[in-house]
């Protein structure tokens, strides 16, 4: 005879995990739904804006490479939103890994051109446009020759997974090259933040007390303020994911109903809303940075 008691308190269990993993998975769906149409509306009007000015200033340049990443990342937004709307992965193993690479490609890239923004400006660098547009190619060749297929090829590779079911790889995180290639991005995003965010907040107070009370009126003061920008969603976006990637690591041998996936899936998620940056950037605010930066950052090459 079964044992009745046990078997209430197992049903309530089952429910309240089932009502939690909907809620996260609406969570997931109304988080790329808003980077799928904001980030879709930012890349049309800043690109109908750089069209308008057709500057080739070192700024402008990088402008254009983080169009051309969330351009990337948007297009791939459907296909996630459609397994997590249809429960089912329809594209096939490579599509899955594909989506999964474009993902964290786009972050560690945009990463990057936030952090050539951040610099240029808070150290007031000088640039020849064709250096600028050397290393901007080397980021991306190194993205789509190196770490991609070394990201396609491998990442899994080692485990046996369904078909059916995409961005599932949570049995990776048990080798320790992933264990290890975790814990170094998580330091040197942690290391770089720390140090640009103190020089930068440290600049912004010296021309506050310099510049007070009229300090808005001032070129220089505007710059490092929406050079901040840039930090603030490094903060906002990408932080969370890398704390939150430690204790995924550390706690992933007791999950063992694998509670932990979603919540590591919404701070991911989280990561593509920079997309929305273009959104931040008015188009009079953007010609005075496109302008500062020109005058400033340019020379012939």
């Amino acid at each position: 005879m079964p044992n009745t008691s046990l078997t209430q308190q197992t049903h309530p269990f089952n429910e309240t995990l089932l009502d939690a993993s909907e809620r996260l998975r609406s969570i997931l769906i109304a988080l790329y739904s808003i980077d799928l149409a904001g980030g879709t509306l930012g890349v049309i009007v800043m690109s109908h804006h750089l069209f308008r000015r057709r500057s080739q200033s070192v700024m402008t340049i990088i402008i254009i490479n983080l169009l051309v990443l969330h351009t990337l990342l948007l297009l791939s937004i459907p296909f996630r939103l459609s397994y997590y709307i249809l429960r089912k992965w329809k594209f096939g193993t490579f599509a899955c890994k594909l989506a999964s690479a474009m993902i964290y490609l786009h972050m560690y890239t945009t990463f990057a051109f936030y952090i050539a923004i951040i610099i240029i400006r808070l150290f007031q660098l000088e640039f020849k446009k064709c250096y600028t547009t050397t290393w901007v190619t080397a980021v991306w060749l190194v993205g789509a020759l190196v770490i991609s297929p070394v990201f396609l090829s491998y990442y899994g590779t080692s485990k046996t997974y369904d078909s059916s079911e995409c961005f599932q790889f949570h049995q990776e995180i048990q080798e320790t090259p992933i264990v290890i290639a975790n814990y170094c991005l998580v330091g040197i995003l942690l290391v770089i933040c720390t140090v640009l965010t103190t020089i930068q907040l440290s600049v912004i107070y010296r021309l506050a007390v310099k510049y007070w009370p009229d300090i808005y009126s001032h070129v220089e003061f505007r710059a490092q303020a929406k050079s901040f920008f840039f930090i603030l969603v490094t903060l906002v976006c990408f932080m969370p994911h890398h704390v939150f990637r430690i204790y995924y690591i550390q706690n992933y041998h007791l999950d063992k109903d694998h509670k932990l996936i979603p919540y590591n899936e919404i701070f991911l998620a989280l990561t593509t809303m920079c997309c929305l940056d273009m959104l931040s950037v008015k188009e009079k605010a953007f010609d005075q940075k496109i302008s500062l930066m020109s005058a400033r950052f340019e020379l012939p090459c």
